[in-house]
């Protein structure tokens, strides 16, 4: 039998970060700028767009190390 247990976690959950050996945070909704040229029905193009992601996020002002959260 294979089973997958996924893991639930919660914002503001804390974790080393692997870059600058600070703290990395979870946040739930991290605000991601998405770019992109979709075509919609009307023809009308889609430019870029603020988008949130679950991420981890290094909280160190010398560090910029940001991980988005795959779903499975």
């Amino acid at each position: 039998m294979n089973c997958k247990v996924r893991t639930v976690v919660i914002d503001g959950a804390t974790r080393m970060c692997p870059q600058g050996r600070g703290t990395l945070v979870f946040a739930s909704r991290h605000p991601i700028l998405t770019v992109g040229m979709t075509l919609e029905r009307s023809g009308v193009e889609r430019g870029d767009r603020i988008g949130y992601e679950q991420a981890w996020v290094c909280r160190s002002d010398r560090c910029d190390y940001r991980e988005l959260v795959g779903e499975a």
